[in-house]
């Protein structure tokens, strides 16, 4: 691959560099230099954060992140931790407070979460849909994000969802976020459900 185009852990070279000094190919040499290959992820982490490394915490992890992608020690949506994620987004031709009831009020949350009796959005609450997705929200931020427990008898064990509005000029962004999931299968089986969300979303946005 040209070093122009590489991209890892979703940035491309351009924005490593334009952050960090050094494009990909250079920290995939400064590494490579160090032994890395033999390393795990907080090994890698430590290494950045060594001399002629990173200073700042984020990008120690993100570097270290798309090394491990590029040299094949990680998959594309592997966490650190052994399990996988997924974010989905996209833009509602909404301001941010009015997409926000949009999302979160009973029948754009029916859409993504399921259909829920009396549910608070609130810290502390349980939930369990008539679908059988269930779960407890773990923080809100209103008008920005909730963070919830996500358990559904597809998937192997329980995972973790955060459902983010962004303000953009006179629209928004609506993002999900899924982790803990357990396979690549999981991971691509949960991308087409929130694309179906965001669809469904879009749809009611447009009425």
């Amino acid at each position: 691959m040209p070093v122009d185009d590489q991209t890892f852990n979703g940035m491309s070279n351009e924005a490593v560099a334009r952050a960090t000094g050094r494009n990909w190919d250079a920290w995939l040499r400064f590494l490579d230099d160090l032994g890395a290959q033999e390393s795990d992820h907080k090994e890698i982490v430590a290494l950045l954060a060594g001399p002629g490394g990173l200073d700042n915490g984020w990008w120690q992890q993100s570097v270290a992140i798309g090394y491990e992608q590029a040299r094949g020690l990680r998959v594309v949506g592997q966490t650190s931790a052994g399990g996988y994620q997924i974010g989905v987004q996209r833009t509602l031709p909404l301001p941010a407070e009015t997409c926000w009831n949009l999302v979160m009020g009973e029948p754009g949350r029916a859409i993504w979460l399921g259909i829920v009796d009396n549910l608070l959005l609130q810290q502390g609450e349980q939930y369990q849909t008539r679908e059988g997705q269930w779960g407890e929200v773990r923080s809100v931020l209103a008008g920005q994000r909730v963070r919830l427990t996500w358990h559904s008898p597809e998937l192997a064990g329980p995972s973790t969802l955060q459902v983010t509005i962004t303000p953009s000029g006179d629209k928004s962004s609506v993002r999900f976020h899924q982790e803990r999931l357990s396979s690549l299968e999981e991971r691509e089986q949960m991308r087409e459900r929130w694309r179906k969300a965001l669809d469904g979303l879009s749809e009611l946005a447009g009425r």
